[in-house]
């Protein structure tokens, strides 16, 4: 399997790769929320399982983005 198999098939890895990154950031977002809304107590909670949620999202939306990017470009 070569780099272009992605295309054979009719696929754009590109696409792909966009696709997953949007689906990661949403997840931070949604995980993230659900960490606010525990320290907002409109959830039922502990304050440190929210706390965690709410870092553990941010985390997630701004730093993996980053990291799987970094991993992509390196495979070149």
């Amino acid at each position: 399997m070569g780099r272009d198999s992605g295309r054979e098939q009719g696929r754009d890895p590109a696409a792909a790769k966009f696709w997953t990154l949007q689906g990661i950031r949403l997840a931070g977002i949604a995980t993230a929320m659900a960490g606010a809304a525990g320290v907002a107590e409109k959830l039922a909670m502990p304050q440190w399982a929210a706390g965690l949620l709410l870092a553990a999202g941010v985390g997630i939306y701004f730093g993996l983005p980053v990291a799987l990017a970094r991993k992509w470009k390196a495979e070149r």
